[in-house]
């Protein structure tokens, strides 16, 4: 699986940028093995323009293979290249792929970097555990601009 995660995120590792009046950025696919029979998870993600100052929302798609795969959570985190903060949201998924979120838009406190240079990252994480642990993936990247 690693051969092939790797050789489908070739070509999809530089920065993306962004400003106020474009604040449209793409990520990285995110690739995951997630819980259930031989199930993985593609989840594509674009940032989707808040009316806060220093927010980002993302909007994810999620393409699910496998059999009886259970829930788990998507998280985007973040760091501001600038100020240095970092936090981030998380939204659980059913077994199915289906994002909780209000149009597929994981946004929040935890998607509120404040003004600057920011890098953005998709990860998944199990729920089974008190403390979320990361499944095994390799995350989608973006890197933007908020005014």
């Amino acid at each position: 699986m690693a051969t092939t995660i790797a050789a489908a995120v070739v070509g999809f590792a530089g920065p993306a940028s962004a400003i106020p009046s474009d604040p449209v950025v793409q990520f990285t696919p995110t690739l995951s093995r997630v819980p259930g029979g031989n199930c993985a998870a593609i989840i594509n993600g674009e940032t989707v323009p808040q009316p806060q100052s220093g927010s980002f929302g993302v909007r994810v798609k999620i393409t699910q293979t496998g059999q009886s795969c259970e829930p788990y959570r998507v998280a985007v985190r973040f760091r501001n290249l600038d100020s240095g903060y970092s936090d981030g949201q998380m939204h659980r998924v059913d077994g199915n792929g289906v994002i909780d979120a209000p149009d597929g838009v994981i946004t929040g406190f935890g998607t509120a970097p404040g003004a600057g240079r920011v890098e953005a990252w998709i990860v998944t994480l199990d729920m089974s555990h008190p403390q979320p642990l990361e499944l095994e993936h390799m995350a989608g990247r973006a890197t933007f601009t908020l005014g």
